[in-house]
Protein backbone atom coordinates (compact mmCIF):
# COMPACT_ATOMS: atom_id res chain seq x y z
CA UNK A 1 0.00 0.00 0.00
CA UNK A 2 1.13 3.34 -0.42
CA UNK A 3 0.48 6.02 1.92
CA UNK A 4 -0.65 9.48 0.96
CA UNK A 5 1.21 12.27 2.27
CA UNK A 6 -0.78 15.39 1.37
CA UNK A 7 1.22 18.54 2.50
CA UNK A 8 -1.07 21.60 2.74
CA UNK A 9 1.97 24.07 4.02
CA UNK A 10 3.12 23.53 0.18
CA UNK A 11 -0.12 23.41 -1.37
CA UNK A 12 -1.03 26.66 0.14
CA UNK A 13 0.07 29.41 -2.45
CA UNK A 14 2.13 31.84 -0.90
CA UNK A 15 0.11 35.01 0.04
CA UNK A 16 1.96 38.01 1.34
CA UNK A 17 0.91 39.04 5.04
CA UNK A 18 0.11 42.69 5.74
CA UNK A 19 1.79 43.80 8.90
CA UNK A 20 0.31 46.50 10.75
CA UNK A 21 2.55 48.17 12.22
CA UNK A 22 1.32 50.10 15.51
CA UNK A 23 1.82 53.56 15.40
CA UNK A 24 2.50 54.16 18.41
CA UNK A 25 2.52 58.44 19.06
CA UNK A 26 5.75 59.24 20.08
CA UNK A 27 6.70 60.94 23.69
CA UNK A 28 6.98 64.69 23.21
CA UNK A 29 10.33 65.73 24.69
CA UNK A 30 9.63 67.91 28.02
CA UNK A 31 10.80 71.32 26.43
CA UNK A 32 7.26 71.65 24.48
CA UNK A 33 5.49 71.50 27.83
CA UNK A 34 7.44 75.05 28.97
CA UNK A 35 5.31 77.47 27.54
CA UNK A 36 1.78 75.23 28.97
CA UNK A 37 3.20 75.74 32.31
CA UNK A 38 4.41 79.10 32.36
CA UNK A 39 0.74 79.85 31.17
CA UNK A 40 -0.32 78.17 33.86
CA UNK A 41 2.09 79.77 35.91
CA UNK A 42 0.78 83.08 34.96
CA UNK A 43 -2.89 82.44 35.22
CA UNK A 44 -2.62 80.93 38.52
CA UNK A 45 -0.23 83.95 39.78
CA UNK A 46 -2.86 86.60 38.19
CA UNK A 47 -5.37 84.57 40.15
CA UNK A 48 -3.94 85.43 43.12
CA UNK A 49 -2.68 88.55 42.33
CA UNK A 50 -6.39 89.42 41.49
CA UNK A 51 -7.78 87.73 45.03
CA UNK A 52 -5.11 89.99 47.23
CA UNK A 53 -5.87 92.77 45.44
CA UNK A 54 -10.07 91.88 46.36
CA UNK A 55 -8.54 91.09 49.49
CA UNK A 56 -7.31 94.88 50.15
CA UNK A 57 -9.93 96.68 48.70
CA UNK A 58 -11.82 94.61 50.88
CA UNK A 59 -10.14 95.60 53.91
CA UNK A 60 -9.85 99.07 52.25
CA UNK A 61 -13.57 99.41 51.64
CA UNK A 62 -14.12 98.20 55.46
CA UNK A 63 -11.59 100.85 56.69
CA UNK A 64 -13.60 103.71 54.83
CA UNK A 65 -17.27 102.50 56.01
CA UNK A 66 -15.97 102.90 59.53
CA UNK A 67 -13.95 106.18 58.83
CA UNK A 68 -17.01 107.16 57.50
CA UNK A 69 -19.34 106.13 60.71
CA UNK A 70 -16.50 108.23 62.27
CA UNK A 71 -17.01 111.07 60.23
CA UNK A 72 -21.03 111.51 60.27
CA UNK A 73 -20.87 110.76 64.00
CA UNK A 74 -18.41 114.16 64.10
CA UNK A 75 -20.52 115.97 61.90
CA UNK A 76 -23.48 115.39 63.97
CA UNK A 77 -22.04 116.19 66.50
CA UNK A 78 -20.81 119.50 64.92
CA UNK A 79 -24.27 120.18 63.19
CA UNK A 80 -25.34 119.74 67.27
CA UNK A 81 -22.55 122.67 68.53
CA UNK A 82 -23.19 124.97 65.67
CA UNK A 83 -26.93 124.73 66.86
CA UNK A 84 -25.99 125.76 70.35
CA UNK A 85 -23.87 128.39 68.97
CA UNK A 86 -26.82 129.63 66.85
CA UNK A 87 -28.81 129.53 70.17
CA UNK A 88 -26.05 131.39 72.11
CA UNK A 89 -25.89 134.23 68.88
CA UNK A 90 -29.65 135.10 68.93
CA UNK A 91 -29.85 135.25 72.97
CA UNK A 92 -26.56 137.52 72.44
CA UNK A 93 -28.45 139.34 69.63
CA UNK A 94 -31.45 139.94 72.14
CA UNK A 95 -29.57 140.92 74.90
CA UNK A 96 -27.72 143.65 72.77
CA UNK A 97 -30.71 144.52 71.52
CA UNK A 98 -32.29 144.91 74.94
CA UNK A 99 -29.20 146.70 76.05
CA UNK A 100 -29.31 149.15 73.39
CA UNK A 101 -33.07 149.75 74.32
CA UNK A 102 -32.20 150.27 77.63
CA UNK A 103 -29.09 152.87 76.43
CA UNK A 104 -31.18 154.67 74.49
CA UNK A 105 -34.00 155.62 77.27
CA UNK A 106 -31.37 156.91 79.94
CA UNK A 107 -29.85 158.86 76.63
CA UNK A 108 -33.14 160.42 75.56
CA UNK A 109 -34.42 161.11 79.60
CA UNK A 110 -33.34 164.64 80.62
CA UNK A 111 -31.42 165.58 83.50
CA UNK A 112 -33.56 167.36 85.31
CA UNK A 113 -31.79 167.96 88.20
CA UNK A 114 -28.92 169.05 86.37
CA UNK A 115 -31.01 171.42 84.29
CA UNK A 116 -32.19 173.48 87.30
CA UNK A 117 -29.24 173.06 89.19
CA UNK A 118 -27.29 175.51 86.02
CA UNK A 119 -30.69 177.56 85.51
CA UNK A 120 -30.28 178.51 88.95
CA UNK A 121 -26.20 178.84 88.70
CA UNK A 122 -27.43 181.81 86.22
CA UNK A 123 -29.71 183.71 88.13
CA UNK A 124 -28.52 186.94 88.44
CA UNK A 125 -28.54 188.11 92.00
CA UNK A 126 -31.42 191.02 90.93
CA UNK A 127 -33.45 188.32 89.37
CA UNK A 128 -36.13 185.42 90.48
CA UNK A 129 -38.10 182.19 89.02
CA UNK A 130 -41.60 181.68 90.05
CA UNK A 131 -42.23 178.72 87.41
CA UNK A 132 -40.27 176.83 85.04
CA UNK A 133 -42.35 174.60 82.43
CA UNK A 134 -41.69 172.24 80.13
CA UNK A 135 -42.85 172.82 76.75
CA UNK A 136 -43.71 169.47 74.46
CA UNK A 137 -41.48 169.18 70.85
CA UNK A 138 -43.30 169.45 68.01
CA UNK A 139 -45.10 167.26 66.14
CA UNK A 140 -43.38 165.30 63.50
CA UNK A 141 -45.31 166.56 60.17
CA UNK A 142 -43.92 166.61 56.99
CA UNK A 143 -41.82 169.54 55.55
CA UNK A 144 -43.72 172.10 53.05
CA UNK A 145 -42.38 172.65 49.70
CA UNK A 146 -41.82 176.46 50.19
CA UNK A 147 -38.84 174.98 53.15
CA UNK A 148 -36.57 173.38 50.68
CA UNK A 149 -36.24 176.75 48.75
CA UNK A 150 -32.40 178.20 49.40
CA UNK A 151 -33.37 181.37 51.83
CA UNK A 152 -33.18 184.72 50.33
CA UNK A 153 -29.98 186.95 50.60
CA UNK A 154 -30.16 188.74 54.03
CA UNK A 155 -32.72 186.05 55.13
CA UNK A 156 -32.09 184.79 58.65
CA UNK A 157 -32.69 181.44 59.13
CA UNK A 158 -34.54 180.07 62.06
CA UNK A 159 -33.14 177.23 64.34
CA UNK A 160 -35.38 174.47 64.01
CA UNK A 161 -37.31 172.77 66.55
CA UNK A 162 -36.03 171.04 69.12
CA UNK A 163 -37.02 167.01 69.00
CA UNK A 164 -36.39 167.61 73.18
CA UNK A 165 -38.96 170.13 73.98
CA UNK A 166 -37.87 173.51 75.64
CA UNK A 167 -38.51 175.18 78.71
CA UNK A 168 -40.45 178.01 79.99
CA UNK A 169 -39.14 180.20 82.66
CA UNK A 170 -41.02 182.59 84.01
CA UNK A 171 -40.21 185.15 87.04
CA UNK A 172 -39.49 188.83 87.47
CA UNK A 173 -36.47 191.19 87.67
CA UNK A 174 -35.45 194.68 88.80
CA UNK A 175 -34.99 196.30 85.81
CA UNK A 176 -35.07 194.85 82.45
CA UNK A 177 -31.51 195.22 82.41
CA UNK A 178 -31.38 192.23 84.56
CA UNK A 179 -33.76 190.30 82.59
CA UNK A 180 -30.95 190.70 79.75
CA UNK A 181 -28.63 189.64 81.69
CA UNK A 182 -30.72 186.74 82.55
CA UNK A 183 -31.10 185.84 78.95
CA UNK A 184 -27.30 186.16 78.15
CA UNK A 185 -26.11 183.90 80.86
CA UNK A 186 -29.03 181.16 79.34
CA UNK A 187 -28.07 181.55 75.98
CA UNK A 188 -24.39 180.22 77.32
CA UNK A 189 -26.08 176.82 79.16
CA UNK A 190 -25.01 173.23 77.85
CA UNK A 191 -28.32 172.29 78.08
CA UNK A 192 -30.08 174.93 76.37
CA UNK A 193 -29.95 175.70 72.36
CA UNK A 194 -28.57 179.10 72.55
CA UNK A 195 -29.95 180.86 69.35
CA UNK A 196 -33.26 179.56 70.46
CA UNK A 197 -33.59 180.95 73.56
CA UNK A 198 -35.31 184.75 74.00
CA UNK A 199 -37.62 186.85 76.04
CA UNK A 200 -41.07 186.20 74.51
CA UNK A 201 -42.77 188.65 77.38
CA UNK A 202 -41.96 191.39 79.51
CA UNK A 203 -43.77 194.04 81.39
CA UNK A 204 -43.78 195.96 84.39
CA UNK A 205 -45.80 195.40 87.40
CA UNK A 206 -47.93 197.41 89.90
CA UNK A 207 -46.10 199.17 92.07
CA UNK A 208 -45.13 197.24 95.65
CA UNK A 209 -43.58 198.19 98.68
CA UNK A 210 -40.02 197.18 99.15
CA UNK A 211 -36.56 197.42 97.35
CA UNK A 212 -34.15 195.28 95.03
CA UNK A 213 -30.90 194.10 96.54
CA UNK A 214 -28.32 197.24 96.02
CA UNK A 215 -31.03 199.64 95.94
CA UNK A 216 -30.73 202.70 98.80
CA UNK A 217 -33.83 202.70 101.17
CA UNK A 218 -36.18 205.51 100.11
CA UNK A 219 -39.47 204.35 100.75
CA UNK A 220 -40.93 204.50 97.65
CA UNK A 221 -42.67 201.29 95.90
CA UNK A 222 -41.19 199.16 93.57
CA UNK A 223 -42.54 198.13 90.35
CA UNK A 224 -40.71 194.99 88.87
CA UNK A 225 -40.13 193.83 85.14
CA UNK A 226 -41.97 190.43 84.87
CA UNK A 227 -40.79 188.33 82.13
CA UNK A 228 -40.93 185.14 80.16
CA UNK A 229 -38.19 183.24 78.48
CA UNK A 230 -38.44 180.34 76.43
CA UNK A 231 -35.98 178.16 74.98
CA UNK A 232 -35.59 174.77 73.31
CA UNK A 233 -33.14 171.77 75.12
CA UNK A 234 -30.24 170.17 73.76
CA UNK A 235 -31.66 166.99 71.99
CA UNK A 236 -27.89 165.39 71.91
CA UNK A 237 -27.72 162.55 74.14
CA UNK A 238 -26.92 162.86 77.47
CA UNK A 239 -23.49 160.69 77.36
CA UNK A 240 -22.20 163.76 75.54
CA UNK A 241 -23.26 166.01 78.75
CA UNK A 242 -21.60 163.70 80.93
CA UNK A 243 -18.43 166.13 81.44
CA UNK A 244 -21.30 168.54 82.83
CA UNK A 245 -22.99 165.95 84.69
CA UNK A 246 -19.89 165.26 86.78
CA UNK A 247 -19.14 168.92 86.76
CA UNK A 248 -22.51 169.41 88.60
CA UNK A 249 -22.20 166.84 90.72
CA UNK A 250 -25.16 164.46 90.69
CA UNK A 251 -25.02 161.19 92.12
CA UNK A 252 -28.18 160.54 91.86
CA UNK A 253 -27.80 158.54 89.21
CA UNK A 254 -28.02 159.51 85.43
CA UNK A 255 -24.24 160.18 85.50
CA UNK A 256 -23.52 157.33 87.24
CA UNK A 257 -25.56 154.84 84.93
CA UNK A 258 -24.06 156.32 81.40
CA UNK A 259 -20.70 155.96 83.05
CA UNK A 260 -21.41 151.82 83.80
CA UNK A 261 -23.12 151.70 80.45
CA UNK A 262 -19.98 152.87 78.74
CA UNK A 263 -17.51 150.52 80.90
CA UNK A 264 -19.86 147.64 79.48
CA UNK A 265 -19.67 149.22 75.90
CA UNK A 266 -23.52 149.73 75.30
CA UNK A 267 -23.20 153.97 75.06
CA UNK A 268 -19.71 155.28 73.25
CA UNK A 269 -17.66 156.94 74.91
Amino acid sequence: MYGVDINFLNDRGVRPVEVRSSKLAAPRPTSDRKPLMLGLVVAMAALGALGGAWLVLQQQQRGLLAQQADLTAQLQALEAEIGQIETIRQQTQAIRDESQALASVFERIRPWSAIVQDIQNRIPTRTQITSITQTAPPAATAAPAEATAAPAEGQVIAPAASPAGGLEISGNACSFDDVNDFLLTLQNSPFLVGPTVQITEATLSEPIPGRCPGDPVNGQPLALAEYTITGDIQSIPAAELLAELNKQQEPTGLAARIQALQETGIVAQ
